[in-house]
């Protein structure tokens, strides 16, 4: 293998795919995520991207890296350089060099560094912002929201899970028309409804639940075109874990779910330790 106007519904419609991160994060922890378009006929020079490098260090010198991150901080910005970028499993043409994702419990600290950031950046960059926030776990009971805690991933540092996804989803307006119990239906293990086949969005997420660490941010509503902002990092040795997660979730015989789900383009990065490891 992404909202520029805030506001805030605290309504889930996917949340199990990515709901580990979601059960240890500070419900109102708001993220921003930048997306860097190199602008036509644009060529970064070296001293450029150095410049750039330090522009974006001096600006958000108060937050913590990810690969030192410190226990229990949630000002923290990170750097990935784009990897691939895709439509349903398709190649997207026009795709970012790199993406910044800032975390902080304060929005406005979130849209003061991203207005500090895009200063120098606007230069070579059209820029893509876009917003969201973590929220209450939905769609979930007791025994499924023991089983997160118990079997949740710890986050690793840029070294031990250098590969960021993020993966921008909305649904329907057939699924938003549907009243919450048969919603809720669709994310637990119900052949009798569905099929024989039928697993259901709760069973495929377990199945790679130790492998693969998830965090939901809740964006719609925020001006943007996504419902929801989702986001993985694994190791190296965990990529065929992802690909087996998200394939699973996109399987509508064994997950009718996703048939109401639709993608935005995927993002996958390298988490780097410097901006200038973006250019």
């Amino acid at each position: 293998m992404i909202l520029k106007k805030l506001g805030f519904v605290l309504s889930a419609g996917i949340l199990l795919i990515f709901w580990a991160g979601s059960v240890h994060a500070v419900q109102g922890q708001w993220v921003g995520f930048m997306s860097l378009f190199p602008k036509p006929g644009i060529v970064l020079s070296q001293l450029d991207k150095q410049k750039l490098s330090e522009h974006i260090q001096q600006a958000s010198g108060n937050f913590s890296n990810d690969f030192t991150p410190e226990k229990g901080a949630v000002e923290t910005i990170q750097f990935h350089k784009t990897v691939s970028y895709t439509l349903n499993g398709q190649p997207v043409s026009r795709k970012p060099i790199g993406m910044i994702r800032v975390e902080s419990l304060n929005r406005q600290t979130i849209e003061k560094i991203i207005r500090e950031v895009s200063g120098e950046l606007n230069t070579y960059f059209e820029i893509e912002t876009q917003f969201g926030v973590t929220g209450q776990l939905n769609y979930t009971d007791t025994a499924t929201l023991q089983r997160l805690k118990d079997q949740a991933p710890t986050r690793g540092t840029g070294r031990d899970q250098p590969n960021a996804v993020v993966l921008p989803l909305s649904k329907t307006a057939e699924w938003w028309g549907l009243p919450q119990e048969k919603r809720e239906q669709y994310f637990f293990k119900h052949p009798e409804v569905f099929s024989p086949q039928q697993l259901g969005h709760n069973a495929i997420g377990f199945k790679y639940i130790n492998k693969v660490f998830r965090k939901l941010y809740h964006s719609r509503f925020m001006g943007g075109d996504q419902d929801f902002i989702t986001y993985f990092e694994f190791a190296d040795a965990d990529a065929e874990t992802f690909d087996q997660l998200l394939g699973g979730l996109r399987d509508v015989a064994l997950n009718p779910e996703w048939k109401f789900v639709i993608e935005k383009p995927l993002f996958q990065g390298r988490r780097v330790q410097s901006p200038e490891g973006m250019f």
